[in-house]
């Protein structure tokens, strides 16, 4: 699944997504809340986030911030044997895991099928801080 198609999926899948991107990475945002996205595509390391080796061509890492219970059930043992530059595996995120963000570098769209009900929990979330705003 390309960047793109990514993108334009998460910006036109759910009612009220701000897609922010002034950078080269996209940050999507539900309802009028703006401080925190739901849904991230990263595309370069930084110095705090540089273990899944975005630097590659081509390579991309989406990043979604589910509940507690999905993120424990997903990943009920945490790993310091995760290989955080695998692409199309979902993992948990290599900074933000303790938040409960998990991720995956270059989605296929069989990955992606699997990850929508996350990709909508997310969503929910999200919408759901900003009512109780």
């Amino acid at each position: 699944m390309s960047f793109e198609a990514l993108a334009a999926y998460i910006r036109d899948a759910f009612k009220d997504v701000h897609m922010d991107a002034r950078t080269p990475d996209v940050f999507f945002f539900a309802g009028d809340e703006r401080q925190h996205p739901f849904a991230t595509i990263v595309t370069r390391d930084t110095e705090l986030d540089h273990h899944s080796k975005l630097d590659r061509p081509g390579v991309f890492r989406l990043n979604l911030c589910v509940g507690k219970d999905s993120f424990h059930k997903l990943f009920p043992e945490p790993g310091s044997n995760v290989d955080f530059t695998a692409l199309d595996v979902l993992l948990p995120h290599p900074v933000h895991a303790r938040m409960f963000w998990l991720s995956v570098l270059n989605p296929s769209h069989e990955t992606f099928y699997v990850l929508r009900p996350y990709l909508r929990e997310a969503y929910d979330l999200q919408i759901g801080r900003g009512a109780r705003g």
